[in-house]
């Protein structure tokens, strides 16, 4: 196990936008862009969503809504120790296996930039 973890950390900073393991999952919410998106998350409907991994620019979801590689969806964060949640107002999404999806952030605010970049910080430092 202690390997798999190191090779994962000497891997993630050769990415562009390194991601951060989330210790405590935490709660999202998603809702379609496009009308393209099928089931029960279809029209106006919400899904519920679960945070497994961040990075500036995506995020790894399990979530029941059925989507499929470029569907687009708003998606709120409720990251934690944070009054309000961070919006992005457009993900894409790029792979999905299992009910766990991976998302690419299209529109950030520079108030959600920001955000996010203060909660990674704050997450990588509580894990050193």
């Amino acid at each position: 196990m202690q390997t798999t973890h190191h090779r994962a950390a000497v891997l993630n900073k050769f990415r562009r936008y390194p991601r951060v393991r989330i210790p405590t999952p935490f709660s999202c919410s998603l809702a379609p862009l496009m009308s393209n998106i099928n089931g029960w998350f279809h029209g106006s409907h919400k899904g519920v969503g679960v945070v497994y991994d961040l990075s500036l620019r995506g995020v790894r979801v399990s979530t029941e809504a059925v989507l499929k590689p470029g569907d687009m969806v708003a998606l709120t964060l409720r990251l934690p120790k944070q009054i309000s949640p961070a919006t992005i107002k457009v993900a894409t999404v790029r792979w999905g296996k299992d009910q766990i999806y991976g998302l690419a952030f299209r529109t950030l605010s520079q108030s959600t930039l920001s955000r996010l970049s203060k909660y990674m910080a704050i997450t990588t430092m509580e894990k050193e």
